[in-house]
């Protein structure tokens, strides 16, 4: 049975994934069983490893990798890294998150992603990625006249 300190163990990690899911516009965001079974995980995680030894700040560092595994970079990150890199002349700050929220859903975009295999890990050709979306983001903008 989990004790008060493992409730609120589990209770950040639900929390740190739900707000990293949602900052990063992952489609998980709101899917409660894939969070609760992750924070589960990470829990489970830091308890093994604290009791075959391990310092507290270990443990904390291998569940957070359990957490977060296979969400660390997403295409809304790829297409605002883009966009703040890239287009910060042609838009001004407020305007980046809903711009690359649109790009990253975008008919133009989406294949780009998708060449790319833009699932959550980084991608072995970033700068081959960076290039083809800089590319097709341009053309979009471009065509809206900004």
């Amino acid at each position: 049975m989990k004790d008060a300190q493992d409730y609120a163990l589990l209770d950040f990690y639900v929390q740190y994934l739900r707000r990293h899911l949602a900052d990063h516009h992952f489609d998980k965001y709101n899917n409660d069983k894939f969070i609760s079974e992750r924070a589960d995980s990470a829990l489970d995680t830091y308890i093994t490893n604290f009791l075959s030894g391990r310092a507290p700040h270990i443990c904390q560092e291998l569940a957070m990798r359990t957490l977060l595994e296979g969400l660390f970079f997403s295409r809304y990150d790829a297409v605002h890294e883009v966009i703040e890199e890239d287009c910060w002349t042609r838009l001004s700050p407020e305007t980046w998150e809903p711009t690359a929220v649109h790009m990253a859903r975008h008919r133009d975009v989406k294949p780009v992603l998708d060449r790319h295999n833009v699932n959550g890990d980084y991608p072995d050709d970033r700068q081959a990625l960076h290039d083809e979306l800089l590319g097709t983001i341009t053309e979009i903008l471009d065509g809206y006249e900004l």
